[in-house]
């Protein structure tokens, strides 16, 4: 508890350090919001191109699509 209360206690930790951490944390949340966008786009360019195959190769794209994504993120 001790070293807890020295490292996050603002009575212990100077208001540079403090600042200095906070636009971290900004930095990384809008960080983080840009990726999200990223993604969003992304998806909405495959669904604007898949929309563009006939029938049969929407479905084998769309299958072929979410079986990648269940193999990166190990479903």
């Amino acid at each position: 508890m001790y070293y807890y209360n020295h490292i996050f206690n603002p009575q212990y930790v100077s208001r540079y350090n403090y600042l200095q951490m906070q636009n971290e944390i900004a930095r990384y949340q809008a960080n983080q919001s840009m990726e999200v966008a990223k993604a969003v786009k992304a998806m909405h360019d495959l669904c604007e191109a898949i929309k563009k195959m006939d029938t049969e190769h929407q479905q084998q794209a769309a299958g072929l699509c979410l079986a990648e994504i269940v193999n990166e993120f190990n479903l």
